[in-house]
């Protein structure tokens, strides 16, 4: 395996999503390693990939498994010029470009749950973190995006208590996935619908979201903040938003986990 496999798909100026890759072999998360690049002042675009985490997370402080050498665990390092309390929607753009990237390796099988998670034949098949770092003033510096997505695991590799709940691109179509070209797709994505958000905020790529949802019509119940709600999912608000049907009228959630009646059913 070359030193850096994904050298090859680095492009463009400072700024670019994917200009410059930092390739390890193991870390304890990506996460924590971009918090220290990004700390020494790397550029926006900046990406950490490793091959293997020991200490991988996903939200809600929960870990992602990550065995190595065949999924791809990558952390952007963001500067938006955007108030701290829109930082949960980078999860859902992000969401977009991943489901998009996908889709040349998975056509008709990609849906997102809301707010983070990537389907493939309704089992998760990855994850997202938008983690907001503060500077001194509690202002933001920058946005740690953190990307898990199952690409060539197998299925004698998935832990037993994750089997019928977790997937892979592998497992769902039988076939092996070039990783830098994944990436190469992601980061592209990415850094068009970033674009796209940070100029004309979510509601530009809500529309997008939406067409991958998987929640449309479900029944679900969430708890924000300790506190459960139950209902129908009836879309997402222009502020990335989950509009739910309750007895009690509309109710929107900004945040929370969200359980799905009748999923990996």
């Amino acid at each position: 395996m070359p030193s850096n496999p994904y050298q090859g798909i680095e492009t463009g100026k400072p700024g670019r999503i994917g200009w410059q890759i930092n390739y390890f072999q193991e870390v304890g998360s990506t996460q924590r390693v971009a918090a220290e690049v990004a700390e020494q002042g790397a550029a926006q675009g900046t990406v950490v990939i490793a091959e293997l985490q020991t200490a991988g997370r996903g939200r809600l402080g929960r870990s992602w498994h990550s065995p190595p050498g065949a999924n791809l665990y990558a952390t952007v390092i963001l500067r938006p010029k955007i108030p701290l309390i829109e930082v949960p929607c980078l999860s859902l753009v992000a969401g977009v470009a991943a489901a998009e990237a996908l889709e040349t390796v998975a056509p008709g099988i990609l849906t997102l749950k809301w707010p983070n998670d990537v389907w493939l034949n309704g089992r998760k098949a990855g994850g997202i973190i938008a983690e907001a770092i503060t500077d001194s003033r509690q202002q933001l510096a920058c946005v740690l995006l953190g990307i898990g997505l199952n690409l060539n695991l197998a299925l004698e590799n998935l832990p037993p208590d994750l089997r019928g709940k977790a997937t892979s691109v592998r497992i769902e179509t039988g076939r092996q996935c070039d990783r830098p070209s994944i990436a190469s797709a992601l980061f592209n994505r990415l850094h068009s619908r970033y674009m796209e958000a940070e100029a004309h905020g979510f509601a530009a790529v809500r529309p997008a979201f939406e067409r991958y949802m998987a929640l449309s019509g479900r029944r679900v119940a969430v708890v924000e903040a300790g506190t459960p709600v139950a209902g129908v999912v009836r879309g997402i608000g222009v502020d990335g938003a989950l509009l739910l049907e309750t007895e009690a009228g509309t109710v929107r959630v900004m945040a929370g986990d969200v359980t799905v009646e009748g999923a990996y059913d």
